[in-house]
């Protein structure tokens, strides 16, 4: 039960620590680590609602992380035209065309680099 406590407490710190780091609206970053900036719309949503969104995932990410013990993972999964990085089972963060666009690059570099940052900022969090 303790151990619990503890693990909530330090998400929520790493949350409240995101809140800090951000440096625009549209920035993705959480405890003290720049992931990424989503510079399109998406499913309805504003770049800056993108972001908002992610932060209740880093939440979900943070407790099978840290409350249920599971490993690290970032992986890429292919839906239709759009790529999908799923960071510890947890679907986060959707590449589109327009991301892709707006980033100059294909969706799959782009997916690659949204990969490549969340798995390399995670790993320094965790290290701390």
């Amino acid at each position: 039960m303790r151990e619990r406590w503890v693990a909530t407490m330090a998400v929520l710190t790493l949350f409240l620590l995101c809140a800090s780091a951000q440096q625009t609206p549209s920035d993705v970053a959480f405890g003290g680590e720049y992931f990424f900036r989503f510079r399109a719309a998406a499913g309805g949503l504003t770049p800056e609602a993108r972001a908002v969104a992610l932060q209740e995932r880093f939440t979900q990410v943070f407790i099978r992380l840290m409350v249920h013990h599971q490993p690290l993972t970032v992986s890429i999964q292919t839906r239709g035209a759009m790529r999908v990085v799923v960071v510890s089972g947890v679907p986060f963060a959707t590449v589109t065309s327009a991301d892709a666009a707006a980033n100059q690059m294909s969706v799959a570099q782009l997916a690659q680099v949204w990969q490549r940052n969340l798995e390399e900022g995670l790993r320094a969090i965790l290290s701390r």
